[in-house]
């Protein structure tokens, strides 16, 4: 055998010729959507934190590198210098930013002054600096551009919290133990967006001012929406906030009913009332399967109980589970309870019970996907608004992705992790041909999927074009 460089027979020779390559031939997709979704334009209009008019990028230019960078699967500032150092994608239009440049971009979204309020001891949300709250106007506006001309009625909302561990000085405790923080967010199920999040220390509870955010996500959904669905697990098992849900919500000169299913806290009182319930009152809790509806160990009922706290008449809808052949549970007992609390009456204990149940394939999704898919799980520094900013660029990252999926490609797709899109189109090789004034780029995967992209395209210029 003759001598090679390594365990395979093939030389590795450093590119020389003047051929251009890009290793993420189908990141434009993803900047494409984001100039069908406006992206420039509502930066232009909402986001100024530039000290001065000088400098080699815009506010757009930093957006859409940071959005991209998550894309591709970058997961901290030092990667934007994988991307900037890609000739293909300049030669294709991308305005990347060095990591030090998009760190200071990060900082200008902190201010140490609106923190002096924050206690030694005890929950604190700071209020939001006018870069964010740009920020999160660009957000509301590539959601009203994705969903305007579907005109919803009605709009399923789930709300809830992620903690993400941080070794940053700065971050506090979480209930799990380690520190972190632990953002909010607001998920439209039917649309697959994130409405608004809500950037949160580590010792901030879930259930701490769950209205603000929500009333936020509403102001945010099309003007044709008149009922709002929501679904919570405990943290918003608050019997004030209930009742502000009965009433419903006005928001920008409209009524939006508020219709809602909450996971509930299992008091004695509670409990008592659920233990009293006759045998009969129980009826199976079927589950959804391949093969239609089977009987599990699960059972609901409904129990009438009348709370010490709140103004309102809330309908109360027990579970019990039993354990396996009929044994105990480690803790002696033969049942374990839970309820659920709604002010939906009209439905089937069943059905309600299996709609609560999808905020697990929703919202917790969405909080595995920006964790471990994109780059909320890392926080780049230590300042909280810059730490904010971050997460709400992620946010926005999810969004574009979700909108670009379920605008162009084929429905099969929609559920695709970001691992599987970047292996079969993101992080597919292309080769870039100039001729004359003309740019091409030669997509080196595999044709069905190069079909695709073709196609993709040619539906963004529609929607981008679109009144």
């Amino acid at each position: 055998m003759s001598v090679t460089q390594g365990i395979l027979s093939f030389k590795l020779l450093a590119e020389k010729s003047s051929s251009v390559m890009t290793s993420f031939a189908g990141l434009p997709l993803v900047a494409e959507a984001m100039k069908a979704m406006s992206i420039p334009q509502l930066v232009g209009k909402n986001l100024r934190i530039k000290q001065r008019e000088s400098g080699k990028y815009s506010e757009s230019d930093y957006v859409e590198s940071f959005v991209s960078l998550v894309a591709s699967g970058g997961e901290c500032l030092d990667d934007m210098e994988r991307l900037r150092a890609d000739v293909g994608l300049r030669e294709l239009g991308f305005s990347v930013p060095s990591a030090e440049s998009g760190r200071f971009f990060l900082y200008a979204f902190h201010e140490e002054e609106m923190l002096k309020g924050r206690p030694q001891k005890g929950a604190f949300v700071p209020a939001e600096t006018q870069q964010l709250k740009g920020l999160l106007r660009v957000q509301e506006g590539v959601v009203l551009r994705s969903t305007n001309r579907q005109s919803p009625l009605i709009a399923t909302i789930d709300q809830d919290a992620l903690a993400i561990e941080s070794n940053k000085a700065e971050a506090m405790p979480t209930y799990l133990g380690h520190d972190g923080y632990q953002p909010l967010i607001n998920y439209w199920a039917e649309e697959d967006l994130i409405l608004a999040d809500e950037f949160r220390d580590g010792n901030v509870p879930a259930s701490y001012d769950c209205y603000s955010s929500l009333k936020r996500s509403v102001e945010m959904l099309p003007a044709s929406v008149r009922e709002v669905r929501f679904r919570s697990d405990s943290a918003a098992h608050n019997f004030d906030l209930m009742d502000k849900f009965d009433k419903g919500l006005t928001v920008c000169g409209r009524h939006v009913r508020v219709r809602y299913a909450i996971s509930a806290d299992m008091t004695d009182a509670l409990k008592r009332e659920i233990e009293a319930l006759p045998e009969e009152a129980w009826e199976p809790l079927r589950k959804v399967t391949d093969k239609g509806l089977v009987e599990g160990r699960k059972e609901w009922a409904e129990v009438e109980y009348i709370p010490t706290k709140g103004k309102g008449i809330y309908r109360h809808i027990a579970i019990r589970i039993r354990p396996a052949q009929g044994d105990l549970f480690a803790d002696g007992n033969r049942y374990h309870y839970y309820a659920v609390v709604t002010n939906i009456w009209e439905w089937n204990g069943e059905r309600l019970l299996w709609w609560h149940r999808e905020k697990c394939g929703t919202v917790e999704r969405v909080h595995d996907v920006m964790k471990n898919d994109l780059g909320g799980g890392v926080m780049p520094c230590g300042r909280f608004y810059a730490n904010a900013a971050w997460w709400r660029l992620n946010c926005l990252a999810y969004n574009i992705i979700s909108i670009m999926k379920r605008k162009t490609l084929p429905q099969q797709w929609w559920n695709w992790r970001m691992k599987a899109l970047r292996y079969w189109l993101i992080g597919v090789a292309g080769r870039i041909i100039r001729t004359g004034r003309q740019v091409y780029m030669r997509f080196c995967g595999t044709a069905d999927v190069c079909a695709l992209y073709f196609n993709a395209r040619r539906k963004l210029c529609d929607l981008a074009n679109a009144p």
